[in-house]
C-alpha cells in the first residue's frame, strides 16, 4: 500500500524519523533548513551529499558503516531495484534528481527483513518531469514491499486517486491534498532582497530556496 502524507513538513519528519520494526528510511538530508517568511514556509535546498561518490560507491560506503561487511556490485543493483531506482552504479551522486538520491539512500538502509519504506520528498520542486519520475519510481517500489510511506511538500506530487495523510501538530488525520497542502515554487533571492532579511543573510551563499506558492 502506497500513502502520501502532506502538512506540516517539521512533524513529517518528526513521524518519519519514529524508529519501527522492519522498516527503512530516507531522510530529506540535502534540505539544510526551514523557516518562515511574510506566512509563506520555505526550505533551504543544499548541494546532494556524497556528491563525488558513485552510486556504487555510496552503497559500498553506506552498507559497510551498516553490516560491515562489503557489496558486490550485484546486490548493490538488487538494492536499488528494491527500492524502485533506475541508476547506474557508476553514475555521480550529484548527477542524482533529489527524488533518486533519497531513495538510493533508502536502499543502502534496506535490509532481508525490510517490509516497510518511509521515503521523505519534502523539498522537491514541483516540475512535470519531476513528477513523472517520482511516480514511476514510487510505483516499482510500492511492488517490493508491505507498505510504502512518502511525504511530500507540494500537493501536485500526489495522484487523485491515492491515499494520503494530513499531518499537523496535533496528530495525524485522513487528507485532503489540496486542502491540507500548497503549492510549492522555486526561488532565487538576490543580494538586496538577502540583505533585508536577517534568515535568508544568514543562509551562508545558497541561492535556491523552496517556498510555498
Amino acid at each position: 500500500m502506497l500513502t502520501y502524507y502532506i502538512g506540516n513538513i517539521r512533524e513529517k519528519r518528526k513521524l518519519f524519523r519514529t524508529p519501527r520494526d522492519g522498516a527503512a528510511v530516507a531522510d530529506n538530508c540535502d534540505v539544510l533548513a526551514d523557516f518562515g517568511v511574510n506566512g509563506k514556509i520555505c526550505m533551504v535546498l543544499g548541494d546532494i551529499p556524497y556528491g563525488d561518490m558513485r552510486v556504487g560507491e555510496y552503497l559500498a560506503y553506506a552498507r559497510a558503516l551498516k553490516a560491515q561487511e562489503s557489496l558486490s556490485a550485484q546486490s548493490a543493483e538488487k538494492l536499488l531495484k528494491k527500492a524502485g531506482v533506475r541508476a547506474s552504479l557508476d553514475k555521480k551522486m550529484s548527477s542524482l534528481s533529489r527524488y533518486a538520491f533519497r531513495g538510493v539512500v533508502l536502499a543502502a538502509a534496506l535490509d532481508e527483513g525490510t517490509k516497510e519504506a518511509w521515503l521523505n520528498l519534502d523539498g522537491i520542486a514541483f516540475s512535470p518531469l519531476a513528477k513523472r519520475g517520482m511516480l514511476a519510481m514510487l510505483r516499482r517500489m510500492a511492488r517490493n514491499f508491505e507498505n510504502v510511506h512518502v511525504s511530500v511538500s507540494d500537493y501536485r506530487f500526489i495522484p487523485r486517486s491515492a491515499n494520503s495523510l494530513a499531518v499537523t501538530t496535533r496528530g495525524t488525520v485522513q487528507g485532503k491534498p489540496k486542502s491540507a497542502s500548497r503549492k510549492y515554487v522555486r526561488l532565487r533571492f538576490c543580494k538586496k532582497k538577502r540583505r533585508e532579511s536577517l534568515v535568508l543573510s544568514a543562509l551562508s551563499g545558497r541561492k535556491t530556496v523552496l517556498c510555498d506558492g
